[in-house]
Formats: C-alpha cells, sequence, structure tokens
C-alpha cells in the first residue's frame, strides 16, 4: 500500500492522483445559455490554481462541477483519478476528498461555530465526537478564531464566518481546496483578514483552485492563471506572463479595468 504526501493511504492497485483534477470538453448549459463551452484544464497535485474573468465567464460553473454540485452536460471530469459521473457513489467519494468554500459562507444559523465545524467529519467520516473536536479546534486555530468556537453565526462578522467556512471546509482534511469567489461578499476592510488566511493554507502543500477578482491574491500565491470568457478558457499562464504580458486582447483589456 502507498502512502500519498499527506500520509494518507493509496488503495493497492489505485492510480496515485490524489489532488488532481482533468477536464476534458466539458460542456454546461442553463436553458439557451452556454454556460461552458468545450473547456479542457489539468489541475496538478499541488497546484495552486487561480480563475478569473467577467462576470457570467462560466468561472463559478467550473468550479462547481468539479465537484458535481452542478452537472456537466458533456465532456468528462475526473477527480483524484475518480470520474465524476452519475454515479452517486463516485461523487460521495470525491466530496469527501474535496472542500469547497462558497461565496455566501453557507454556516448553519442553528449551530455554533464548533458544532459547524464537527458535523460532516462525524456524520460523513464516521470519526468520534472528541477526534472531530481536536480537529476542528486545530483549524479553528489555524484561521485564527479559536476564541469564537461557541458562538453563533449571526454573531460574528462575515470575514469571520468566511473564516469558519473555510476551517469547517478543512476539517474533512481534503486532498483539494476549492474556493468560489470567497471574499466577494465581504466589506473592503474584513477582505484582506480571509484573504491572509486563504495565503496560510496556500503553503500547506494541497491543490487549491480559487475563483477569485482579487489579483493581488493571484500575483501571490497562484503557479498559474486561467482566464475565462464567454464560458470557455481564453489564456492561462505564470501570473508573472499573464500580469506582464497577457497574450490576447480580451485578457488586456480585462486587467485594464480591474488592475486601475
Amino acid at each position: 500500500m502507498a502512502l500519498h504526501a499527506n500520509g494518507s493511504a493509496a488503495l493497492s492497485g489505485e492510480p496515485d492522483r490524489f489532488g488532481e483534477i482533468h477536464i476534458r470538453n466539458v460542456g454546461k448549459r442553463f436553458g439557451s445559455f452556454q454556460a461552458l463551452n468545450n473547456v479542457n484544464l489539468c489541475v496538478r497535485a499541488g497546484e495552486k490554481l487561480v480563475v478569473c474573468g467577467p462576470s457570467g465567464s462560466g468561472k463559478s460553473t467550473l468550479i462547481r462541477c468539479m465537484n458535481g454540485i452542478e452537472r456537466h452536460d458533456s465532456g468528462t471530469i475526473a477527480v483524484n483519478g475518480v470520474p465524476l459521473d452519475k454515479a452517486t457513489a463516485n461523487r460521495d467519494r470525491i466530496r469527501r476528498e474535496v472542500g469547497m468554500v462558497f461565496q455566501s459562507f453557507n454556516l448553519f444559523p442553528h449551530m455554533n461555530v464548533l458544532e459547524n465545524c464537527l458535523l460532516a467529519p462525524m456524520s460523513v467520516k464516521g470519526m468520534a465526537r472528541e477526534e472531530a473536536k481536536s480537529i476542528a479546534m486545530h483549524f479553528l486555530g489555524r484561521v485564527r478564531i479559536a476564541e469564537q468556537a461557541l458562538k453563533y453565526p449571526s454573531q460574528l462578522s462575515g470575514g469571520q464566518q468566511q473564516r469558519v467556512a473555510i476551517a469547517r471546509a478543512m476539517c474533512m482534511k481534503p486532498k483539494i481546496l476549492l474556493l468560489d469567489e470567497p471574499t466577494s461578499a465581504l466589506d473592503p476592510e474584513t477582505v484582506k483578514e480571509v484573504l491572509d488566511t486563504m495565503v496560510g493554507l496556500a503553503q500547506d502543500g494541497m491543490t487549491m483552485v480559487c475563483v477569485t477578482h482579487e489579483m493581488g491574491f493571484a500575483k501571490e500565491v497562484a503557479d498559474r492563471v486561467v482566464f475565462m470568457d464567454c464560458g470557455a478558457i481564453v489564456e492561462e499562464a505564470s501570473p508573472a506572463e499573464f500580469f506582464g504580458n497577457p497574450k490576447t486582447p480580451r485578457a488586456r483589456d480585462f486587467l485594464s479595468q480591474v488592475l486601475r
């Protein structure tokens, strides 16, 4: 039995692809609207990938297809070597290894911070409460909010709630962390605290895919930047190449607007 870099065991005969996402010719429609159009993308294990682009370009649809929240209509997606198809068992297996952070926090209002973090490890992974609590307090500490563990979401600021949402995702010890515009619902004063949290997590070596308009984060953290428009990937490059010498007129126009 092989071991992954994070110490988890690979199943006998299973390809060692933990942390990888392979997307081939993926399409997605909402009625007559083509949200994704023949998208091809490979996310490497441990890579920090930032997806950017104008509103309506397909960014959030793409990241939501990566763990089956949205079902793609055509093409193939494989996560950690497992096909993301109609098989419920495959989707459940993938979601146990992929954390998701939304722009709207999605915390359970009737549960305190600690209970929000305990729910998935205990119900999905079958952890004992004390083990789950130890992990939860560790990650709440990582996002610098452990002292708020017994408070309810309504008692926290937006930035604090988003840090709890990140800790909750981390409590499942995912191989991949997906972040869908995690700062877009925050006021400017709290954006930095969430970005600082994300920068810290990026140093842990997990695969991270982040949809964001925060170009400073992309410059500091990303290994690669993917630019989307009209449901397609228009350009992908290293941050230095993308920000210093964008190849397409559409990317140049986008950067001229967001970097003003």
